[in-house]
């Protein structure tokens, strides 16, 4: 059109071309104009149109137009000269359409369609770089280091439902084997209802019990709580079991805790979902946190955590959340808190999840491939914003509180902003369907990016665990409908959170917007896929290779990744999966956003009932008052079992079912669970985690049956680091022998009186089993003239890992369990602790006071008080204050000697009952 415009284009005639274009239509008339009109017959007779006196029959105007502007646009000219005749318009350009037509302008190579061109190159540009990004962030070389040993509590939270026994043993053990501080450990399981799954004889709770080698015997009373549900279902009973667990030499406290519902409930007793068992966790801990009332059950969580496995719930800084289908493997937890020491600022983090039923079916193979690439891909690349949008459910790990070190304390996971948003009880929105029914552990994900934005998501490749995919296609439809509908609404609230790392489009926002908008084309990528390859395959065509070599760059960036990491086999696992695009790109897509609005995660559950029958349950609508539930503050309600003379508490003060003048009044819901057999002859003490496995008792310890080896007289024991605290299993014969966790070894030595023992400092724990074995001519651990192992539960020296001494020159006697405050916080706490006989031993002399009172003064003065007092208006507290003022106690020897004068006023209350 510009040669004809400039008058120098011919057609195969020699004449001018002279065409135009009308609204995008392209009309040649040049012959019409060359022959001065119509040069052949256009008339049904036979006669010539030379005879015809002229031969236009176009407009003059309309012939001018094509005639002095050639291959020019006339629309406009051609609109105005007809504006005032449509017909003679609608008559010429009829005419001109069935004489004169050649076609229409060719728009390709116009700006409209350069545009159009150049956005998907750039968003296909933009889709490969942020790929190519997450390839260099896959690249993380460098050798595996051991973690350093850490001293911080932990969580390990297991949500079990249907379950079956090999799962939940494997899980379990797992945990046990876990290469952490026994101690430092507490297995907290939720038994999500009395549900029997599917394969199983027994109720899934039944099962948890009887691998941790709880009784069935031993059923305690099932206390209320305000749980996740609608009308009747927010009030939910629960029963707590504690105990410990023994696997391969390892010792480990647990709390289970049954969801068994109230006794109006019939159909799924207890069951109020996953969600539910996590803000159970969380607002105990909020609870604890910030000294709030509680309900029974939290209460009684309370009391054995505290005073049965022996530990502060104050303390527990991190909670590791996994399923009751993963196992874990043993040096995870260790890296995931050093990843977490090593950066105060990461609130969470996740470890590599791995199938451990990679080669079961074709399903499960389909997916090896996606669970490598999602996490050393998708989670690594994210890792280096701090960002990372999803901490899968079944292994990962939060930060409770913020560390010690960072000054004054901040609650996280507890935060009441989380707790809040992540109980949301009443959900009616599709969009909060899709949150909080199918995805709750993405949400609580969401959430905390959402309130705590400058702190860290991060992921640790070194720490890693083992899961069950699903293994029938029924079953995959089912899980990643509820993972692709809840990760499409998750990250459409992540679109809208402008705190996240970055500006524009190098930022979190950014990556996030385009995985939500991949994640909705999936099905149209794939049938654009399909045409690609359709057009490679036709020789005239003339489809661009530039996709083809934009997806080759994608998958031989992740071939790439395996070679360079040296993981040959993935190989062969992204070929299976590329075979299988059609099904998870395109399949399972289309079927999960058909099904929207399906949340079978919400009021609904297919459960298989007691008879093997298979049941729908909905929830009913009957309102609940929350108020019913009875709330007290945990510092009030132990309070007032100190104040009260028949409980246990205020004989022992240590608040165990186990052991006490009133151990026979068992408060009620306590429940003690399994003592490993080689622990039952320390069932009868004060506190399974005390007593039981770990021998912080110092009445245990010093009651041990010494060696008296013939003759050798004063013998000594000596004892040997084994990595774990054990006790010293009591043999016949009165001698310790060493018993099947092979923890101590009988070094004879000659030397003092088995009384003369000392613990000259402390660096960690003071547990003489921790000791190393004395050796010819070096100075033993225990030297003489201290006191025996005060209590480190709670010990900030202990936590701390500051060295401690005590004074010398005192023999070795037994220190009643009561006098090791557990709430000490200094090592001075124990400067003052009296040191009281052992059985067996022979008599030191008596402790001297700085006030200068005797026991024998105390306990006469203890007699006339009770002796001479109303009892129904006096209480424990009140006599202690007056021995005190009698005597001049400081409040630390009163402290001190509180066991001492508790047993004093539990001996004279006996006499005035027995008299009475």
């Amino acid at each position: 059109l510009k040669l004809e415009g400039e008058g120098n284009s011919k057609n195969h005639l020699g004449q001018n071309l002279r065409r135009c274009i009308i609204h995008d239509e392209i009309y040649d008339l040049s012959q019409y104009i060359e022959h001065q009109g119509v040069p052949y017959l256009v008339s049904q007779t036979l006669n010539s149109t030379n005879s015809v006196g002229t031969r236009r029959f176009l407009d003059e105007e309309v012939y001018n137009m094509f005639d002095q502007n050639p291959g020019q646009d006339i629309s406009e000219m051609w609109d105005r000269h007809f504006a005032d005749n449509p017909e003679q318009k609608a008559m010429h350009i009829q005419c001109l359409r069935g004489a004169f037509y050649v076609g229409k302008v060719d728009q390709r190579k116009s700006a409209r369609c350069y545009a159009a061109n150049y956005l998907l190159l750039a968003a296909s540009i933009a889709l490969v770089a942020v790929i190519f990004f997450k390839f260099v962030a896959a690249l993380q070389f460098g050798s595996r280091r051991d973690p350093e040993p850490s001293k911080n509590f932990v969580i390990c939270n297991v949500p079990c439902y249907t379950e079956g026994e090999e799962s939940l043993k494997h899980t379990i053990n797992s945990l046990t084997e876990l290469k952490y501080d026994d101690k430092r450990k507490l297995l907290f399981i939720v038994c999500d209802g009395m549900i029997m799954g599917s394969g199983n004889d027994r109720p899934t709770p039944r099962i948890v019990l009887d691998i941790l080698g709880v009784s069935s015997d031993q059923e305690p009373e099932a206390l209320s709580y305000i749980a996740l549900g609608e009308g009747s279902k927010e009030h939910n009973m629960a029963k707590v079991y504690s105990g410990l667990y023994e696997f391969k030499g390892h010792v480990v406290p647990y709390l289970v805790v049954v969801k068994c519902g109230t006794p109006q409930e019939r159909n799924r007793p207890g069951n109020r979902g996953k969600r539910d068992s996590q803000i159970l966790l969380m607002r105990f801990f909020n609870k604890v946190y910030f000294d709030l009332p509680m309900t029974p059950l939290e209460l009684e969580m309370y009391h054995q955590i505290k005073n049965v496995i022996g530990v502060s719930p104050s303390l527990y800084e991190f909670v590791l959340m996994i399923d009751a289908d993963t196992v874990v493997f043993p040096d995870s937890l260790a890296r995931l808190i050093g990843s977490m020491n090593n950066d105060i600022k990461i609130i969470g983090i996740c470890g590599e999840t791995t199938l451990a039923n990679a080669k079961s079916s074709w399903i499960t193979m389909m997916q090896v491939y996606e669970y490598f690439i999602s996490h050393h891909l998708t989670k690594a690349f994210e890792s280096l914003f701090g960002s990372v949008s999803c901490l899968p459910g079944c292994f990962c790990m939060y930060r409770m509180r913020t560390a010690e070190n960072m000054g004054t304390s901040k609650p996280l996971l507890i935060s009441n902003q989380i707790i809040d948003d992540y109980s949301t009880n009443r959900v009616e929105t599709l969009h909060e369907k899709n949150l909080l029914h199918l995805g709750e552990d993405r949400y609580l994900t969401t959430l905390v990016l959402k309130h705590f934005p400058y702190f860290k998501n991060k992921f640790n490749p070194s720490a890693k665990c083992m899961t069950n995919a699903p293994d029938q296609l029924s079953v995959l439809l089912s899980q990643r409908r509820r993972w692709i509908n809840s990760t499409v609404h998750n990250l459409f609230e992540l679109v809208f959170l402008p705190q996240l790392c970055g500006f524009c489009c190098f930022s979190m926002r950014f990556v996030v917007f385009i995985d939500l908008i991949t994640t909705i084309i999936m099905p149209a990528t794939v049938v654009y896929l399909a045409y690609l390859i359709y057009q490679l395959t036709n020789p005239d065509s003339t489809t661009s290779y530039i996709s083809l070599y934009l997806l080759a760059g994608i998958y031989g960036m992740q071939a790439l990744i395996f070679i360079l990491k040296r993981q040959w086999q993935h190989i062969g696992w992204m070929i299976v999966y590329i075979l299988a695009i059609p099904l998870f790109s395109f399949l399972i897509p289309i079927y999960s956003f058909w099904h929207f609005d399906d949340f079978s995660w919400g009021n609904t559950r297919v459960v298989i009932g007691e008879s093997g029958r298979k049941h729908v349950y909905t929830v009913d609508n009957e309102k609940f008052d929350k108020s019913s539930v009875p709330v007290r503050k945990w510092s009030d309600y132990e309070q007032e079992l100190l104040e009260d003379p028949r409980s246990q508490y205020a004989a022992s003060e240590t608040g165990s079912r186990f052991g006490g003048p009133a151990a026979a009044i068992n408060r009620p819901g306590s429940a003690i669970g399994n003592v490993p057999q080689s622990m039952a002859g320390y069932a009868g003490t004060n506190s399974v985690y005390y007593d039981g496995g770990y021998g912080y008792n110092t009445m245990l310890n010093s009651n041990l049956p010494m060696n008296s080896t013939p003759g050798i007289p004063g013998a000594t024991l000596d004892f040997m680091a084994s990595g774990r605290s054990s006790p010293v299993q009591p043999m016949l014969g009165g001698a310790a022998t060493p018993n099947a966790y092979e923890m101590a070894t009988m070094n004879s030595a000659m030397g003092g009186p088995l009384s003369q023992v000392r613990v000259s400092t402390v660096g960690s724990v003071m547990d003489p089993r921790m000791s190393h074995v004395s050796q010819a001519g070096a100075v033993p651990y225990f030297q003489q003239g201290n006191v025996p192992m005060p209590d480190p539960r709670l010990s900030t020296a202990y936590s701390m890992g500051q060295p401690m001494s005590f004074t010398a020159g005192s023999e070795q006697m037994a220190v009643p369990v009561g006098l090791m405050d557990a709430r000490a916080s200094h090592a001075s706490d124990y400067s003052a602790v009296p040191i009281v006989p052992a059985v067996g031993m022979p008599m030191a002399q008596p402790q001297q006071w700085p006030s200068g009172a005797s026991d024998e003064q105390l306990s006469s003065h203890v007699a006339d008080i009770i002796a001479t007092t109303d009892l129904m208006t006096i209480t424990k507290k009140q006599v202690r204050q007056q021995v005190m003022i009698q005597f001049g106690l400081s409040a630390d020897e009163e402290k001190a000697r509180r066991e001492f004068i508790n047993q004093c006023i539990a001996r004279e209350l006996e006499k005035r009952q027995s008299g009475n």
